[in-house]
């Protein structure tokens, strides 16, 4: 295939693309303006969202000193940021209205003959980005920029406007499906957050706001370490080769937690490891819970529905008959932040031990109303992992497409 066809396209086009400079497509604006009294909103450019509004951390007044050095994007203009261009942070203005952004930015038009569609979906592909890195100027990587006058003399490939604009219509279809996958998981984890609310108690009280039919009383407080094996596991010493060699059983890593439901682990160890560490097997169906780990790995919660041996980073609770697993691992879901604030030491370091998680109360009804409830969060998340999955092979489609159907 010659450099300058694409591998994939649509039927009915065929030859070579045309070589053109950037500097034929795009034209630079530079339009001063002061969003106080123009009464525009501030808005940023970022690598995960494009064009996307400034949070509320950000205060107007205080930002920028002269309030008339920003610049305005009107509707179907670009942006971007001239030093993380090279990682993708770009922004099509797509909205019916201008907005304001940072005067550092670079802001664009587009010629005639040229695809709004089609060039919003290739400043960030791949290819683009290989482009940028190439042509970016600095001393240092870290501090490189494709200004304007850079940007407008790297040579692409293009093809006619027909073509373009039946490429940019696929994507926007594309985008267009991948947001209302994402829109609808969202919903879906907003919702089951809604229901963690309203089914367990709240602080102080003995009897949630939404109940099964059939179920009254008050729920009983049960302290885990009375109604629970815990067990905290170890690592083999890394040094000795066969405690690793041959992989013969599973072994978990605190950071494996943040998978939620564990059919596998990413290591294994040697039974001679096994039996010449602290590795402890651990019961399919035990909650486990993150006692340390970077980021915010500390409290969080899975559950291994195969047999596993742990390390030392994690607790293994194993509940006798009057506690449901999958109660007790939704009910901890529900307070990980208080898990994080009860740590030994302050809320950002220190870590949980065997004797904290031992010492925290569950607030539960009987076992009967434990599991029905233990199952209809179980049937949310499966349909929230179903709905990721969908989400993660759009994204992969359109990945794949993305790198068969430009030059």
């Amino acid at each position: 295939m010659a450099n300058n066809i694409p591998e994939v396209r649509f039927e009915g086009f065929s030859g070579e693309w045309e070589e053109r400079k950037l500097g034929e497509v795009f034209n630079q604006t530079v339009e001063y303006v002061n969003p106080s009294k123009s009464n525009l909103e501030l808005w940023s450019v970022t690598v995960q969202n494009g064009l996307t509004p400034k949070t509320d951390r950000y205060n107007r007044d205080a930002l920028v000193k002269k309030n008339d050095k920003f610049k305005i994007v009107h509707s179907g203009e670009i942006v971007y940021n001239p030093m993380n261009i090279t990682i993708g942070a770009v922004g099509f203005n797509s909205l019916n209205k201008s907005v304001a952004v940072s005067g550092y930015y670079v802001t664009m038009n587009m010629n005639e003959g040229f695809s709004n569609s089609y060039f919003g979906t290739w400043l960030i592909s791949a290819n683009a980005i290989k482009k940028y890195k190439l042509y970016a100027t600095g001393s240092l990587i870290e501090k490189q920029r494709v200004q304007f006058s850079t940007l407008s003399s790297i040579k692409v490939h293009i093809p006619s406007l027909e073509e373009q604009t039946q490429i940019g219509s696929f994507f926007k279809q594309l985008d267009d499906t991948i947001a209302l996958q994402q829109q609808e998981l969202d919903i879906l984890k907003q919702t089951k957050q809604g229901f963690l609310q309203k089914m367990f108690p709240k602080e102080g009280e003995t009897v949630p706001e939404l109940r099964f039919p059939g179920f009254s009383g008050a729920w009983e407080e049960r302290k885990l370490g009375e109604h629970s094996e815990i067990l905290t596991g170890g690592t083999p010493k890394t040094s000795i080769t066969s405690y690793w060699e041959p992989k013969e059983v599973p072994w978990m890593s605190s950071g494996e937690v943040n998978k939620h439901r564990l059919d596998s682990t990413d290591n294994m160890i040697s039974l001679e490891g096994l039996k010449n560490s602290s590795a402890r097997w651990v019961k399919p169906y035990s909650i486990l819970i993150a006692l340390a780990g970077q980021g915010k790995t500390r409290g969080t919660v899975a559950i291994n529905n195969v047999a596993i041996t742990t390390n030392q980073s994690i607790a293994a609770i194993e509940p006798n008959k009057s506690l449901h697993y999958e109660f007790v691992y939704q009910n901890l879901v529900k307070r990980y932040e208080e898990l994080r604030m009860i740590s030994s030491g302050d809320g950002t370091r220190g870590g949980l031990n065997k004797q904290i998680i031992a010492d925290v109360i569950i607030t539960s009804p009987n076992i009967e109303e434990q599991t029905k409830i233990g199952s209809f969060f179980k049937q949310l998340d499966d349909t929230i992992a179903l709905h990721e999955q969908e989400l993660d092979a759009l994204k992969e489609t359109k990945k794949a497409f993305l790198q068969k159907m430009f030059v």
